[in-house]
């Protein structure tokens, strides 16, 4: 993942954002329908917080699925697989007469949705056009709440279904996925490995709401996934990855980072509901999120002249402050002011380091670490809106 022209380069960075960004967008709106959807379906507002909880899950396990698929059968195949999972639960999320089937579809955008997000990292290459996508994910995902409350007049379903938005760009994707080289071998596909990694995601994000059974299971498949990266040092998680301490450190910092990001953004439009209007909380987050987005993309453009150790303290003092401001402070404009530096701190961490495990890896290893990187970022969609609602409820 150098600087130097390569094959990702024949992606237009405009179409990888529009393939990645809706994602973010899609999930953001649920901050805001989940009064309507739980009073629609009839279910208490507890229950209906499992929409995100749903959400952030299959954006998780969409990551090792399209890396599998981007391994084993190339990059054509994993994007068609996906956008068609994205059209499908969005045709659930529609017709829902029921939690249990909107829980379903909203799984399946965000696996199909997931996929896509990595598709896009992956494909950006370099750091400022990783910083531009993951930039782009965090502007784009801004206006999540203010669409999903001003869709929410026409209907709560309506919001839910802006995963759809990606697929304009799925035939540009495809028409120049055959040009693509390094996606694609004739090995085995790791089926075993990919289980378990998606059984422990699973675990790992039901801890908030269920710890001792998901804790054992966490537990079990964890010695399960170590065990087997022992006797397939080259499989779906190969060994020389996971004993990077570049990586580990990396994925660590991304999924800390994605986790206040995604809890700040469920827990901060309640304290600005107490001192403020609707209106004003979603022109205070838009705002909020729009900043951090913005600065986001400036400083993924500049890391390289300013230093490993200062790009790193800068997102770990920034992903701090955003922690002290939402729990310590309990005005209004403080909230606004964690939204903006969660989301630089998440959104810069994820361009920065992806881009950073990339050029660190060796090449035949290099795809696969940052499918698994992106995967502990989408961990954090996942962990933070369920540690929201234990803050909240």
């Amino acid at each position: 993942m150098s600087n130097r022209t390569s094959p990702t380069e024949r992606f237009s960075v405009l179409w990888l954002a529009l393939l990645a960004t809706p994602t973010s967008l899609s999930a953001n709106t649920t901050t805001t329908v989940i009064p309507d959807l739980a009073r629609d379906l009839g279910v208490s507002t507890a229950d209906a917080t499992w929409a995100a909880t749903a959400f952030g899950w299959g954006a998780a396990i969409g990551t090792p699925l399209v890396t599998g698929l981007l391994r084993r059968y190339g990059l054509y195949t994993a994007v068609v697989v996906h956008a068609v999972l994205v059209a499908g639960g969005t045709l659930l999320v529609v017709t829902a007469p029921v939690l249990s089937v909107l829980l379903a579809g909203r799984t399946a955008q965000a696996v199909g949705g997931g996929g896509l997000v990595t598709v896009a990292i992956v494909l950006a290459g370099t750091s400022s056009r990783t910083g531009a996508v993951s930039a782009g994910v965090g502007l784009v995902g801004a206006f999540g709440p203010l669409a999903g409350s001003t869709l929410s007049a026409v209907s709560w379903r309506l919001p839910l279904c802006l995963s759809l938005a990606a697929l304009p760009a799925v035939p540009a994707v495809l028409r120049r996925a055959r040009l693509h080289s390094g996606v694609g071998d004739t090995s085995r596909t790791d089926i075993p490995g990919i289980a378990l990694v998606v059984g422990l995601v699973s675990a790992l994000i039901l801890l908030p709401r269920s710890a001792p059974h998901a804790l054992v299971a966490a537990a079990m498949l964890g010695a399960l996934l170590i065990w087997h990266v022992r006797r397939h040092p080259d499989g779906f998680v190969p060994r020389p990855i996971v004993r990077s301490r570049v990586f580990l450190a990396a994925a660590a910092a991304a999924c800390a980072l994605s986790t206040s990001y995604f809890a700040i953004l469920y827990t901060a439009p309640r304290t600005m509901e107490e001192h403020w209007t609707v209106g004003h909380t979603g022109m205070a987050m838009l705002a909020g999120l729009a900043g951090g987005s913005l600065g986001s993309l400036l400083f993924t453009r500049r890391t390289t002249r300013i230093g490993t150790r200062t790009t790193q303290g800068v997102l770990l003092i920034s992903g701090v402050l955003a922690v002290i401001l939402s729990v310590r402070t309990p005005w209004p404009l403080s909230a606004a002011a964690a939204v903006a530096c969660a989301v630089f701190a998440a959104t810069a961490a994820m361009a920065w380091y992806a881009a950073r495990v990339g050029a660190l890896m060796p090449a035949s290893y290099r795809q696969a670490a940052v499918g698994l990187f992106t995967l502990a970022y989408q961990l954090g969609g996942a962990f933070g809106p369920a540690l929201a609602t234990l803050l909240i409820i």
